[in-house]
């Protein structure tokens, strides 16, 4: 990691390039779209087998030519060995050949040659003529696609033949009364009597088993019945129930075992450091204290390095979650976090063109801001602020001629009031006052700086493929404006893949993903956020208003007194006023991120068991942040102000700071490039199935960022002073001196390079025993002084057991019975250090002078952290499999954890990171899926649980005072937990709080806060939910669908702020609380909150505030979302050319059902940690058409 100071290079010419790049790459992928692809390869053969069975022989024809064998194992066991060496001969010459003097022989038909036995004698082929038929099909899903590799067998018989690239077969010699078996993994088994022509036959999806039928890991496809890990499997059905332009918000409440962190919305923000990405999903838990917290986010096989909000959720078909060692451990160092597998759309061979087309908005309400209770109320505040001046807290600052800090309008008008000499006078100050204390600033909020917001969302895609080519192509647009004003976001995105097979078993696949988002950062006035007036102050005062009754923008203080701002106005200064309703006007911040990721990859069926494969990714991002300030907004009118030199004898100024506008700007780029070549291996023999893989991967992420500031800027001509002196300190406004700000010039970035090597093994016997293994080492070049200590093993086995299938099962209730078992270990990565000496340059703005500032001691052992992942899991199907589910138990055991460890103070370091620390997880996963009704009248419920408990087993850095407050971590307890001081109630002389101090009630409130040890305090629980989950419950008649969610979360407890217990803080921090505080003897048996007190006590706030009487109960049962459709009639839609219509309309956010707390607090909206209000209501309405 490096940090320069300097002037970066403007970032259009970075753009251009970067736009060039995607334009080319998009030319080259939506070529094969437009094109008439035809095979010109030529049908000759060359062989050379000396001694070769004839089932080796076929598969030397098939990679030279197109054609397929259809055959019988029993009608090849009789052919000997064969002898045959021919050169560029057709492929009857060779066929001729490889049948002389053998049992058999053959027929062509298409690109199908049918194996038969030979008739003996004119009299048994006249009869066998007569007596049997050829049969020929085709086998497609219920869209019709092309199943290829569906298997058919004639029932009672060894006979099998498996469809080809067209999904068609050929059987000969068949008798009449033949029964076809037809199969399909993840497809109902369908058997038909024999005919000449069956015609089309489709197959459907399985009823009444758990949805995950094929999971992706990323390396390769796995049919759920072989896998023995935890994976959950999200189709694209089930990720279009909601509504959002984020691809993650979809994914709520879809998964056991993966949590939610509630956030507000209007806090996004957009992350320019990799290492800075949250996207606030856990799954199962955190296993970590110090290194990445995040899942790993695979698009298409590889990384994703992006920002997530790039990716378009209606370009994805399924969204695979690994949660356990046997599923996510080939991803190695980076799977401790479980592993979520993002696979987009694509077309399939022989599919007709589908044209897909949604699109939706969504209305959100404005939030409701007087729902947050840390409020003080106008009266109440004036209240306060009359205490204090009556006790002379103002004097000070009403008598600073030098500074003039800033004074309220109300302690302005008790200034007043105080030197009035008449009742007119002091009534007029009064009314003045009362005006006062009637007003509500969050109304001024609510209609000035919020309102509704509105997201659109359009997507079109278009697919299919012929019989050697697949096409994607799709395009979407969002445009959503944020419910704080002049707030937007914006994305374009673009998405292809193609896939072509030139000649027989090579495929080549090169795909494009193109997103551009722009953000528009203009209102920075979000509710709560308004900080940074002068000393008493800090927040705004409740009585604050935005505008007056005509609408015109009115300005609050910020840093100076009104009257001082009035006489420089007269002076001719520039304004000094801040009027924030023409702030927002006047902003001018943009965040544009382009994110461009491109694919190829190349697949060669060696034979027909064996695959090598080699693909390829590049992923380049560049986020432009520019925020222009005119000379007319307040930053840069203060920093103009500060510098003015007014010279009293001639009343000019002169102005050491340039009189114009400030240019902010900052280019921060990542590109991204991966490399895997493997080798895949997949074959049966009788009941044994084998398969498997072998491969490496390198992969290397670059970033850069640098950022400028550019003063005295003029937009117009893109021109800036540069001979300013950023040494000199001048005279400032209104006393005192400084030096003008050195702008920015930084340039930093980092290099993150990892080589892997891979290997995964699964054997099958008779479909119910299954054996997993994966191993994969690991290396980097932030770990390990040596080159032994920068690689890591991680290592998995499962095993699975399909129990209905034995013969002694006999549990009719219980029809499927699948039992699942792994162990492994999982790796974390930490990239904030490495194992040498770890800092970053700098230089000092005054002198010049560079320096290097140390951010961490050097550890030649630094290394992974390590993840102990133990799964057992059962599958099951209840009652004909009317209700069918999976129950997992989890342990997880973190190890060799990075953790700050202390040092001698004589190695010049107080601490250095080592592997020393360790976690305990334990849990439960359950899933519950119901068939309850399935008439016309259809009703499906999916119940989903988890139960889960951490445990800090080993963590070094020392408890201190504020470690209560500060959430350490302890040993023994939950990762985050709550402890508070034991509460004793309030004393009824005075309301002072009490707590327990050495067994006994104390007032000694600074020796009950240095008693930090864990036994002195309570326990009360972990902040994260031990227990969540949801319960959803669909349902559908003909063409109407409706979906209920209720989701919950259990077992957790939260510490709600209150009012602060001094009288001058209460100006800075106000709560509702401050109605309930004790004020006279009695009130103790009514209220638990103290006496307001001045001068304040900041250790008895503290033990207040960290006080156990102030920790809540987080559970609660939240109505989350409905969804209701109308699926339009199919025979109606096909006269406009409509495959099918949906139209929608889909609620969220809509409330609590129910909360465990007495305060009425909704647990999500803790402002210690989230918003201050719950996330707004939302309703959305839509369609989704298929031409």
């Amino acid at each position: 990691m490096y940090n320069i100071y300097l002037y970066g290079a403007p970032a259009r010419s970075c753009t251009a390039k970067f736009l060039i790049i995607m334009k080319l790459s998009f030319l080259f992928l939506i070529i094969p779209l437009i094109q008439v692809t035809a095979s010109s390869k030529a049908q000759t053969i060359t062989l050379n087998k000396q001694n070769a069975s004839i089932s080796a022989v076929f598969e030397e024809i098939m990679m030279q030519s197109d054609y397929d064998f259809s055959y019988s194992e029993q009608q090849i066991s009789k052919v000997g060995l064969i002898t045959i060496s021919v050169t560029k001969a057709s492929i009857t010459e060779v066929l001729d050949k490889c049948f002389k003097g053998q049992p058999l022989t053959y027929s062509i038909k298409g690109k199908n040659i049918i194996i038969t036995a030979k008739k003996t004698s004119l009299f048994q082929r006249l009869a066998d003529k007569f007596s049997n038929i050829d049969i020929q099909g085709t086998i497609v899903d219920e869209t019709g696609s092309p199943l290829v590799g569906a298997t058919i067998k004639i029932k009672s018989s060894t006979t099998i033949v498996r469809t080809d690239r067209q999904g068609r077969f050929f059987m000969q010699n068949v008798a009449e009364d033949a029964i076809l078996v037809i199969s399909y993994i993840g497809y109902e088994t369908l058997e038909i009597t024999a005919s000449e022509n069956i015609g089309i036959i489709k197959l459907g999806f399985k009823a009444g088993q758990l949805e995950e039928v094929n999971v992706s890991t990323g390396y390769q496809t796995l049919d759920r019945s072989k896998t023995t890990g935890s994976f959950a499997q999200i189709d694209n059905q089930l990720l279009n129930r909601s509504v959002s332009s984020n691809l993650i918000d979809r994914i709520k409440d879809l998964v056991p075992g993966v949590y939610f962190q509630d956030r507000d919305p209007q806090l996004n923000s957009i992350t320019t450091n990799p290492l800075a990405k949250s996207t606030g999903i856990t799954v199962r838990g955190q296993s970590t204290f110090n290194a990445s917290k995040e899942p790993l986010i695979i698009l298409d096989n590889f990384p994703y390095e992006g920002e997530v909000n790039n990716i378009n959720p209606n370009d994805i078909e399924s969204i695979s979650i690994l949660k356990d060692a046997s599923a996510a451990s080939i991803w190695g160092a980076r799977s401790a976090n479980g592993v979520i597998v993002i696979t987009t759309k694509r077309g399939k061979l022989n599919q007709q063109t589908k044209i897909d087309f949604s699109s939706n908005f969504t209305i959100i309400n404005k939030p409701n801001l007087k729902y947050d209770q840390a409020f003080l109320s106008s009266k109440d505040y004036i209240e306060v602020e009359e205490v204090l001046f009556n006790n002379g807290y103002f004097d000070s600052q009403l008598a600073d001629d030098v500074t003039f800090p800033t004074i309220t309008p109300a302690i302005e008008l008790m200034t007043k009031y105080r030197s009035a000499t008449t009742d007119q006078q002091r009534n007029e100050i009064q009314q003045e006052l009362n005006l006062l204390k009637a007003s509500d600033v969050r109304d001024d909020y609510s209609r000035y700086l919020y309102q509704k917001g509105l997201n659109q969302q359009y997507s079109l895609g278009i697919r299919g493929g012929t019989n050697n080519m697949t096409y994607t192509l799709s395009a979407g647009y969002d445009k959503n404006k944020n419910n704080l004003i002049r707030n937007e976001y914006s994305r374009i995105s673009i998405n292809s893949l193609n896939t072509y097979t030139p000649i027989r078993n090579l495929e080549l696949t090169a795909g494009i993903n193109y997103s551009q988002n722009e953000t528009l950062a203009n209102n920075e006035y979000i509710y709560g956020s308004f900080t940074g007036l002068a000393y008493p102050y800090i927040s705004i005062y409740p009585y604050a208003s935005f505008a007056d009754n005509q609408g015109n923008s009115l300005p609050v203080l910020q840093n100076l007194r009104r009257q001082y701002i009035d006489n420089t106005s007269s002076l001719g200064f520039l304004d000094w006023n801040l009027r924030p309703l023409d702030e927002i006007k006047l902003a001018d911040h943009k965040i544009k991120n382009s994110d461009l990721l491109l694919k190829f990859g190349a697949k060669y069926q060696v034979l027909p068991y064996l695959s090598i494969q080699l693909n390829y990714q590049s992923e380049k991002q560049i986020i432009i942040d520019r925020n222009y300030r005119s000379i007319d907004t307040y930053y840069a009118r203060n920093l103009i102000n500060q510098f003015s030199a007014y010279d009293a004898s001639s009343g000019s100024i002169s102005y050491p700071f340039p009189k114009n506008g400030i240019l902010d700007l900052s280019n921060v780029n990542w590109q991204s490039n991966n490399l895997r070549g493997q080798v895949n291996f997949e074959k049966t023999i009788n009941k044994h199935t084998i398969s498997g893989l072998i491969g490496a991967e390198v992969n290397e992420l670059e970033t850069e960022a640098y950022s400028r500031t550019s003063y005295g800027y003029n937009d117009q001509f893109g021109l800036s002073v540069n001979n300013l002196n950023y040494e000199t300190f001048y005279p400032i406004n209104p006393s005192g001196s400084a030096n003008i700000p050195a702008p920015l010039g930084t340039v930093g970035g980092m290099l993150r390079r990892t080589i892997s090597y891979f290997s995964i093994a699964t054997y099958q016997y008779d479909s119910r025993y299954t054996i997993n293994v994966s191993v994969r080492k690991d290396g980097a070049n932030l770990f390990g002084a040596k080159v032994n200590d920068k690689f890591k093993p991680f290592l998995s086995a499962g095993l699975g057991w399909d129990l209905s299938k034995e013969s002694f099962y006999k549990l009719q209730w219980l029809p499927y019975l699948r039992l699942r078992a792994s162990y492994g270990y999982q790796g974390n990565t930490y990239e904030l250090s490495s194992a040498y000496l770890s800092g970053y340059y700098t230089n000092n703005n005054t002198t010049g002078a560079s320096s290097i500032y140390i951010t961490s001691a050097p550890n030649p052992r630094l290394q992974w952290e390590r993840v102990n992942n133990v799964n057992l899991g059962a599958d099951f199907g209840i009652a004909n499999n009317t209700l069918t589910g999976s129950l997992e138990l989890f342990h997880k055991y973190g190890k060799e954890l990075i953790q700050p460890t202390e040092l001698p103070a004589q190695t010049g370091f107080m601490t250095y990171l080592a592997n020393t620390a360790s976690t305990q997880t334990k849990g439960i996963d359950l899933t519950l899926k119901s068939q309850n009704l399935n008439g016309k009248f259809k009703w499906a419920t999916t119940f989903l649980l988890s139960c889960i408990k951490d445990k800090v087993i080993k963590y070094d850095s020392p408890l201190n005072a504020s470690s209560i407050s500060n959430g350490d971590y302890v040993e023994g307890k939950p990762l985050y937990s709550i402890f508070s001081y034991k509460w004793a109630g309030l004393n009824p002389a005075n309301g002072n709080p009490r707590g327990y101090l050495n067994g006994q009630i104390s007032e000694d409130y600074l020796a009950i806060r240095n008693n930090f040890n864990p036994d002195s305090l309570v326990f009360n629980g972990s902040q994260i939910p031990s227990v969540y989950g949801s319960f959803r419950n669909d349902f559908s008649l003909k063409g109407i669908s409706l979906s209920v969610n209720i989701s919950y979360r259990l077992g957790f407890v939260f510490r709600r702020p209150s009012v602060n217990t001094s009288y001058e803080n209460l100006i800075q921090a106000g709560h509702a609380d401050y109605q309930l505080a004790w004020k006279r003897p009695g009130d103790e048996s009514s209220t638990n909150v103290p006496s307001i007190i001045y001068p304040g006590d900041s250790n008895r706030n503290s033990f207040y505030q960290l006080s156990e009487i102030l920790v809540e109960p987080g559970d609660h049962i939240r109505l989350q979302d409905v969804r209701l459709g109308y699926e339009l009639n199919a025979q109606a839609l096909k006269a406009i050319g409509l495959a099918s219509l949906n139209v929608f309309g889909f609620a969220n956010n809509i409330g609590i059902i129910w909360r465990k707390n007495k305060s009425g607090i909704d647990p999500a909206t803790d402002p210690r940690t989230r918003s201050q209000y719950p996330n707004p209501f939302t309703i959305s309405f839509g369609i989704n058409a298929n031409f």
